[in-house]
């Protein structure tokens, strides 16, 4: 197998799941050591994250 073929597989796939894993990681660490005002905060900003991936994802869909 070419370096190309190799380099492109590892950024298409291999490259987001780690990156995933490491997010995954990491928010369960920091929910693990925060009180609870900390979560309430952790809490916001996952959902204001994942809204805002939505409306990105539908307006790039749509145009």
């Amino acid at each position: 197998m070419s370096i190309d073929i190799i380099l492109n597989l590892m950024i298409k796939f291999i490259l987001p799941i780690a990156a995933f894993i490491a997010v995954v990681y990491g928010i369960s660490y920091f929910w693990n050591n925060s009180s609870a005002k900390g979560k309430k905060m952790i809490a916001l900003g996952l959902i204001t994250a994942l809204l805002a991936g939505i409306s990105l994802t539908i307006y790039l869909i749509f145009y």
